[in-house]
């Protein structure tokens, strides 16, 4: 085929493309519009006739309010009006069938409008009487959709017509191809539509230039118009003047109409990042240095979720952002969150600056029609439990809601502070297997699970961040490690070391410590057998309190330990500065072996310095047989997770 016939066909089918393009996202935003504008009219009916009918129902006179809606159904614009009573039993119904005229049947099936259903409460004082439910004809605004369509396609092909003209004439003038050409070409295929500078001295080179440059204006200018009307349809919300996101006022608005609205959904999940400290870094670094991060979390948030189905980003505070997902299942909602919180710290990371805020992230889950303080309580509650597993937290609630998960913080304490009075706390048990060609156990961890009033376990991540906000840890690590010490009298033959882990609230607790000192001392030679973990986000922030732990443990035979180990900037310091009988690796780290680049390498590395310092190398959350295999290929000595067993 001649090069002329080539650079003819491939950008006629380029440009075919790009007209489709725009012609599809025209007819989606005119169809959004019209559906709205629909929505608007049952509304403003419902709520005109539920005045009217106030009357009329207010006095008992049925035949009174079949009139009133008569005179409004039989304009022809609507297709169902209803009204109900309060039982939800009909008083009166009006319907007509579906009537769509001078519109092809393919393009009501290709492009279908929905009709909204408006509703309005009818009353006469304080008094309610019923509802009144309208459903708009689509017949109008499928005819102005087609209308527009034709309209459109019309003037589309058109321009496409006059464009391949134009390429047609200047085709034939070229000799060789040209580069400039040859980018536009290419401009165009991924939706860029940018002129050609450099005009050539040669008068049949120029007008192809010109053609060129023409048709990349008109096109662009099209697709910059529709994008902009698409855009300003989404801007009829509130927005953030910093972010650009939702602010406050907007998000609530569109999480009510979301919870309580016409859209149905099994499960939603609001994810919530929380920047401490950001006072702090304003004042020493200035308004500018916050705004920064403040877009950071913005622009992370908006590459990662806005292409959701149904997605709200908003900056619900200060310095707190929301982002509502639905119609998404929980991994899905554990990637996103994983993720998102990835992006951010990765943008962040070289700059010292930010280095003295806290990135809390939280996800929870609801479902349709739960009370909007109830989703705000679970989101805090995540954010609240990623603030106290380490400095960067991150927590995500189980999607299998409790009872108890949107408890208030009074509620909250009650509820701790009565299973401590009852002692109604119930021991679980996890293998830790030492890998290698035969699994040996080598450690059982213990952890406790608050039974509430009907008997159900409430797991731990839900309880013990409200249970540190009431500084209650220190009696919650008590009976935890009564528990915990009697099994360990009681299990010489099923476990050779039993851990458990301690709050930096009850290692920093006077009173804890004392009551520690004694119990240890009182296990005479089971406390070779006792090994207490502290995380590392409490050992870097009480590095004294720390080895007091460590040395009392070893001055009876026990083992002292770091669990979720490897996040922190100062980890390495302070591995080399308390230098545990072993380190428990964060989850986090388990996550990226299979996902990120060069992690393998990172992980072997602080195996091989850990095993310098003769520090034993845990994985925790190790589910699966490939993990298995790099953890045993990188050196680590033990592995925890369900791969191993679960807690029971």
């Amino acid at each position: 085929m001649r090069l002329r016939s080539q650079l003819f066909w491939v950008l006629t089918g380029l440009f075919v493309a790009v007209l489709a393009v725009i012609l599809l996202v025209s007819t989606s935003g005119t169809r959004r519009y019209l559906e709205q504008q629909l929505a608007s009219h049952a509304q403003d009916t419902a709520t005109a006739l539920s005045i009217t009918l106030a009357q009329s129902l207010g006095k008992g006179d049925k035949v009174l309010a079949e009139t009133q809606v008569l005179s409004v159904f039989d304009r022809g614009y609507f297709r169902r009006i209803d009204v109900l009573g309060t039982d939800r039993s009909p008083i009166v119904v009006r319907e007509l069938p579906e009537k769509i005229e001078d519109v092809p049947t393919w393009f009501v099936a290709l492009v279908p409008i929905q009709t909204p259903v408006g509703e309005a409460f009818v009353g006469s004082g304080w008094r309610q009487l019923g509802k009144v439910l309208v459903v708009s004809q689509p017949t109008y605004a499928y005819q102005h959709l087609w209308r527009t369509s034709v309209q459109l396609l019309s003037w589309l092909l058109a321009i496409c017509l006059t464009a391949l003209l134009l390429l047609q004439l200047g085709l034939h003038l070229i000799l060789k191809p040209l580069l400039a050409i040859e980018k536009t070409a290419q401009d165009v295929q991924a939706k860029k539509f940018e002129q050609i500078v450099q005009r050539p001295r040669a008068p049949e080179l120029a007008s192809v230039v010109k053609a060129m440059n023409q048709m990349s204006r008109r096109v662009g200018e099209m697709l910059d118009a529709e994008t902009a009307r698409a855009l300003a349809l989404q801007r009829q919300a509130y927005e953030d003047d910093l972010t650009g996101l939702s602010n406050r006022r907007g998000f609530e608005m569109r999480l009510s109409e979301l919870l309580h609205g016409e859209f149905h959904f099994a499960l939603g999940a609001i994810i919530s990042v929380e920047l401490d400290d950001m006072r702090l870094l304003n004042r020493d670094h200035g308004f500018a240095a916050g705004e920064r991060v403040m877009r950071v979390v913005a622009d992370s948030a908006k590459i990662l979720l806005a292409a959701q189905s149904v997605a709200i980003l908003a900056r619900s505070n200060e310095f707190s952002f929301s982002f509502v997902l639905a119609e998404v299942g929980a991994p899905e909602v554990l990637e996103l969150a994983k993720s998102l919180r990835a992006r951010i710290l990765a943008s962040l990371y070289d700059n010292a600056t930010v280095q003295q805020i806290g990135i809390q992230v939280g996800a929870a889950f609801f479902h349709q029609h739960e009370d909007r303080s109830n989703v705000f309580s679970r989101a805090d509650l995540a954010v609240e439990t990623a603030r106290q597993s380490e400095r960067n937290g991150f927590a995500v609630l189980d999607a299998q809601l409790q009872e108890t998960s949107s408890l208030g913080s009074f509620g909250w304490r009650t509820l701790i502070s009565t299973a401590l009075v009852e002692k109604r706390w119930r021991l679980l048990r996890q293998p830790v297997m030492q890998l290698g060609q035969t699994q040996v156990l080598l450690q059982t961890e213990c952890m406790a699970r608050l039974v509430d009033e009907n008997g159900a376990l409430v797991p731990a991540a839900n309880f013990l961040p409200m249970a540190a906000r009431h500084r209650l840890m220190p009696d919650i690590d008590q009976a935890m490690l009564s528990l915990a010490l009697d099994y360990l009298k009681k299990s010489a033959l099923e476990s050779p070391v039993v851990a458990v882990n301690l709050s930096p609230q009850s290692i920093a607790d006077t009173v804890f410590m004392e009551w520690f000192r004694r119990e240890v001392a009182e296990l005479g030679a089971n406390a070779q057998r006792l090994a207490i973990e502290i995380s590392e986000f409490g050992a870097i922030r009480n590095v004294a309190a720390t080895l007091q732990v460590k040395n009392l443990l070893h001055e009876h035979g026990g083992k002292f330990g770091i669990d979720h180990f490897g996040l922190e900037p100062k980890a390495l310091e302070l591995l080399r500065s308390v230098v545990p009988d072993y380190v428990k690796l964060t989850a986090a780290l388990m996550a990226d072996l299979t996902a990120v680049e060069n992690a393998t390498d990172m992980l072997q590395s602080f195996v091989s310095l850990a095993h310098s310092l003769d520090v034993l190398v845990i994985a925790q959350q190790v589910e699966t047989f490939q993990q298995l295999a790099v953890l045993t290929a990188v050196n680590v000595d033990a592995g925890q997770g369900y791969y191993f067993g679960p807690p029971q």
